[in-house]
């Protein structure tokens, strides 16, 4: 049995820091909070750091040169290698709208490299798109983008049965409203996302057990005028509907710092997860890339630290990593290190419905953790118990 001792740390709990007592981690699981190393175990010795669970991605296209949809076992390697080195320690793979083939391959591959995963556990396939609205597109390529009928929905479910695990769509697309109730019933978590619809829309869905909104505050409706009549529309339906969660792009380009602190305030941190939204790009120098697959329609600029179109009409996802995302978090918008901590690891874990064993320092659950220094950076990564970088341990 492999047995790893983290001590002389600041360790997160559910309570707040922790600095009297050191974690104990048993084939991959914490097994106790003690003051006293066990004889036979590894010892990681933190020299005062702080110990923080390890950041969960539920929005994240690629990284290091890839993205999933790539569609080998090597773009799924290095996707997760590249975030697994800034801190994410899960991650759910998510596609842009691509045709069906593609996607139906990435499925296949998916279960592959779950299985021979070296780096970040995956959390099952995110969908966003194709049923996205041709209005609220923003960057997702139009010819991919496609209505719902339930006979292809019904496909879409079983070829994806136990890899797919949450689809993002537009309310209004055609052929939707009659499928949520397919996607629920398979078990698959809905998010709205690139839609055009105004809250009585977003509540009808909501009142159907839509409880998500993939990345807030970009391709989501807000107060406007519609025949000179004030409207609300999605953002306020989140602030609003008090089962309602929502990501946020948490890079310091797509959201301003004042907005994901008023989110915050007004949600708090159960209802709030920070991600990337990261392509191929994070993790690089490059200054062109692609959104999706490498065609020449879905080729990008990135200029500023963020992936444009290049006529720059439109944000074409991040190019963040987890660390990054955590560094604007505690020093840009000034959230607490446990406030920002719950928002990328115990939120969404229990949105992607692996809150029982994911997502805190706590007894019976993963051992997913980092060891950050006081400049916010990550420093150490270790997945199930397993350092995945340069580690000071020794044997006691």
């Amino acid at each position: 049995m492999k047995k790893l001792f983290v001590t002389n740390a600041k360790i997160l709990r559910r309570d707040g820091f922790t600095e009297s007592i050191g974690m104990l981690v048993e084939n991959g699981r914490i097994t106790a909070f003690t003051s006293e190393a066990p004889e036979n175990c590894e010892v990681l010795d933190c020299e005062g750091k702080a110990v923080i669970p390890g950041f969960i991605d539920i929005h994240l296209h690629g990284g290091g040169g890839a993205e999933f949809i790539d569609g080998t076992l090597e773009a799924f390697e290095t996707v997760a290698k590249t975030h697994c080195l800034h801190g994410t320690t899960s991650i759910c793979p998510t596609p842009a709208s691509c045709s069906l083939e593609s996607l139906y391959r990435l499925f296949d591959v998916y279960k592959e490299a779950k299985e021979k995963a070296k780096y970040s556990d995956f959390l099952g396939i995110h969908l966003e798109g194709p049923f996205l609205s041709l209005e609220n597109k923003g960057a997702q390529n139009a010819n991919y983008i496609i209505s719902p009928t339930r006979e292809l929905m019904a496909e879409l479910l079983e070829r994806g049965k136990g890899v797919v695990r949450r689809i993002s769509f537009a309310p209004e697309n055609e052929g939707m409203q009659s499928c949520i109730d397919m996607a629920r019933d398979a078990g698959v978590l809905l998010a709205i996302a690139h839609s055009n619809i105004q809250y009585e829309e977003t509540e009808e869905v909501y009142n159907k057990g839509v409880r998500l909104i993939t990345h807030l505050f970009n391709a989501t409706t807000t107060i406007r005028k519609v025949n000179q009549i004030v409207r609300a529309g999605i953002v306020e339906a989140f602030y609003t509907l008090p089962e309602m969660k929502a990501e946020i792009i948490g890079d310091g380009c797509h959201v301003p710092k004042q907005v994901i602190a008023m989110a915050k305030r007004f949600k708090g941190t159960d209802n709030i997860c920070l991600i990337t939204d990261a392509m191929r790009a994070a993790g690089t120098d490059v200054t062109e890339s692609y959104l999706g697959e490498v065609l020449p329609e879905n080729r990008v600029i990135i200029e500023a630290g963020v992936a444009k179109l290049p006529d720059r009409s439109f944000y074409a996802g991040s190019i963040a990593t987890m660390d990054r995302v955590f560094k604007n978090a505690v020093l840009n918008v000034g959230l607490s290190i446990e406030d920002t901590s719950k928002m990328m690891s115990e939120t969404p874990a229990k949105i992607m419905g692996v809150g029982d064993f994911k997502g805190v320092l706590e007894v019976g659950f993963d051992a997913d953790f980092l060891v950050i220094d006081e400049n916010m950076d990550v420093e150490k990564v270790f997945v199930r118990g397993e350092g995945k970088n340069e580690c000071i341990m020794h044997n006691a």
